[in-house]
């Protein structure tokens, strides 16, 4: 299966509703940050594992949603350096995935 969050227009209407996004101009950055944070996540879960193995698993959705609202409204000059490569609030359902989860 190869799938892509960023082609699924339900999710990323979740999205833009979860970071408040009500314009269009930024698509294509978000659709770029939310590939990226896909594969991010979903190498910290496992290196070995492909974000297409979390699509339906809603912890991940969750917690690539968290990650591209940091990623987006902490965009900037100096922010990369101001800031820890994932975002604090998805630590705990990536360790909740590495664990527990048997998909």
């Amino acid at each position: 299966m190869n799938t892509s969050f960023s082609i699924d227009e339900s999710f990323m209407s979740n999205l833009k509703n979860y970071c408040k996004i009500d314009q269009d101009f930024d698509d294509e950055i978000l659709k770029m940050m939310v590939d990226s944070a896909a594969t991010l996540i979903a190498a910290a879960i496992n290196p070995n594992v492909s974000a297409n193995r979390y699509f339906n698993e809603p912890r991940f959705r969750i917690a690539v949603m968290k990650q591209v609202k940091e990623d987006y409204y902490e965009r900037g000059i100096t922010a990369d350096s101001y800031r820890l490569e994932l975002s604090t609030g998805i630590n705990g359902i990536i360790n909740q995935l590495r664990s527990g989860a048997r998909l």
